[in-house]
């Protein structure tokens, strides 16, 4: 028998934990979404892949491309399994242009430049949730300083080998 009210709603709390848990990740992607709420972006859409379980990698041994389409541009990424642990992910930008690309995550960000020919490398990214923005310059793209434009893809869930 429970006496209080504190004993009474740990209890409950045991039961929705074992029956239906929260989902792995989940306070992270909501950090992560709310991190991205003011950037003025446009977002780019899976194009390849229309699932979810498509978005994740495992193991070494196994590789995906995946393409985003946005109104402006096209981002194709590749991502490989390291032997460490990471992920490299290599990617193409079309219409072929350079440009800053950054793999943003909740605790921190990487960024690299895209050369004149669109591609770009990250070559050890640590598993977790993360979102490419890629800045692109040119006229009337939204205000923004320099006329640069960000297009950001819906998050990636990278997972390193188990």
């Amino acid at each position: 028998m429970i006496a209080d009210d504190a004993g009474l709603t740990a209890a409950i709390r045991d039961v929705f934990e074992s029956v239906d848990p929260m989902p792995a990740g989940l306070p992270e992607r909501i950090q992560f979404a709310i991190a991205l709420r003011d950037l003025d972006a446009e977002l780019a859409r899976f194009a390849s892949e229309s699932d979810e379980a498509a978005i994740a990698v495992r193991g070494m041994e196994e590789s995906r491309t995946i393409t985003f389409d946005s109104d402006s541009l096209t981002i194709m990424i590749r991502i490989d399994g390291n032997a460490d642990g990471t992920v490299r992910v290599d990617g193409w930008l079309a219409p072929a242009q350079a440009g800053r690309v950054e793999m943003r995550r909740v605790d921190n960000s990487i960024a690299v430049t895209a050369d004149e020919a669109g591609r770009f490398a990250f070559l050890s990214v640590p598993r977790g949730t993360a979102r490419l923005i890629v800045g692109l310059l040119g006229e009337g793209n939204n205000g923004r300083p320099n006329g640069e434009k960000s297009v950001i893809t819906p998050a990636l869930i990278l997972l390193a080998a188990e």
